[in-house]
């Protein structure tokens, strides 16, 4: 098939690569020229080694080419595009963007009956005439590839006949299994997913601050309840960040407000984290102007590189400290209030709390992951606090100035 994938970016791009190795042509078209300028000159701004080699192959075996404009004459439009949230209400301007640009080239095409099936008809276009489905992603940083291929998919279509065709598409490079059903469900299915894990974290995280009253920790006690064969309580930690978990579940609680409150309770207990941060900070540190805290991890999850929706960017924002970048960890350590683990990267297995005494002897550390051995930083005379954790009192401060 000839396909244009309209958006090259987290998802478009390496969906695009996947099709064209697949064996189809691809024109990926983008509005951006620094992402066609990059792409061209061997996608230098693509950080996941694996997508930027999948790229590669596919614009180096003449299968996927880039373009600024949109092909008039593509079997298959292949709509990626952005559907954030604005003050916690679905913004769907892309959607329908992509929607009307595409519109005017179609005998015809489409996606979706409640956004872009109204922008076909405003442009003439007779949705009843082509396949319109429903195809999400569900695929992390740092394993875009491996999830591409090898997850289950669910297809959804608008009418009989028009999800099978397009999982036919998507069976020559998808080695999961594939469903197939309509197009709502399609699109619930995708958010459902999303929102457990942001009412499972939150639960999680509900605990963690429960415990720490009880004096228990929590973290012991998630480890316990998860022997149980059908109990599976995810991590607590500083709060959601990413595009999808945060994002998806104010999808659901503006379709209803009235019938979705533990999904708006999750969402307030996860935005509410960050703020237990600053609060545990300034127990420890004290409010006062000229505190020193360095932040360990900026991602919004381990080992990406990826901030989007970061909980680090809105504990910033909290502190109101200085925060500049360092270029080291000893200079971002040097003579600090406190150090506080945001992130549990699998570079900070290897810190040497020892090496880090002379730097900081005395101060907190503020663990939000659980994520160093309490014990080895007590060991090198930090004052240790970990989310979740069995909690001791503040450190004594000097009053603010």
């Amino acid at each position: 098939m000839k396909v244009c994938v309209q958006g090259l970016g987290y998802i478009g791009l390496p969906t695009a690569a996947m099709m064209a190795l697949g064996g189809h042509e691809v024109v990926g078209y983008d509005v951006d020229p620094r992402v066609l300028e990059s792409l061209a000159d061997g996608a230098r701004h693509v950080k996941e080694e694996p997508v930027r080699a999948l790229v590669v192959a596919a614009l180096n075996g003449g299968d996927l080419t880039l373009s600024d404009e949109l092909p008039a004459d593509a079997e298959a439009y292949v709509m990626c595009v952005p559907t954030p949230t604005v003050d916690h209400k679905p913004d769907l301007s892309y959607v329908q963007a992509a929607a009307r640009a595409v519109a005017p080239l179609l005998n015809p095409p489409g996606t979706m009956d409640r956004v872009v099936v109204p922008a076909l008809r405003a442009a003439g276009v007779d949705p009843d005439a082509v396949a319109v489905a429903h195809c999400p992603e569900r695929v992390i940083p740092g394993a875009i590839v491996k999830e591409l291929r090898e997850n289950a998919r669910v297809v959804g279509g608008r009418k009989p006949g028009d999800a099978e065709r397009a999982s036919e598409l998507y069976r020559s490079f998808c080695r999961g299994r594939i469903f197939t059903t309509d197009n709502v469900t399609a699109e619930l299915v995708k958010v459902i997913e999303n929102t457990y894990r942001d009412v499972n974290i939150a639960f999680a995280n509900e605990l963690a601050l429960l415990s720490e009253e009880l004096g228990v920790d929590a973290h012991e006690a998630i480890a316990l309840a998860n022997h149980h064969p059908r109990v599976n309580i995810l991590s607590p930690g500083p709060g959601v960040g990413g595009h999808c978990i945060p994002v998806d579940p104010h999808f659901l609680s503006n379709a209803n407000p009235f019938v979705t409150e533990l999904i708006q309770t999750s969402r307030r207990i996860n935005e509410r984290m960050p703020h237990v941060v600053v609060r545990r900070v300034v127990e420890h540190v004290g409010p006062r102007e000229g505190a020193r805290v360095a932040i360990l991890g900026a991602a919004y999850k381990a080992n990406v590189d990826d901030t989007r929706e970061s909980p680090t960017e809105r504990v910033e924002e909290l502190l109101r400290y200085a925060h500049p970048l360092a270029a080291s960890l000893e200079e971002a350590v040097r003579d600090c209030d406190a150090v506080v683990l945001m992130v549990g990267h699998d570079a900070f297995k290897e810190i040497d709390p020892q090496a880090l005494a002379p730097l900081c002897r005395g101060k907190v550390l503020i663990d939000t992951r659980a994520f160093f051995p309490s014990a080895t930083w007590a060991a090198a005379g930090f004052h240790v606090y970990a989310l979740g954790g069995k909690r001791s009192a503040p450190v004594a401060v000097a009053s603010a100035s």
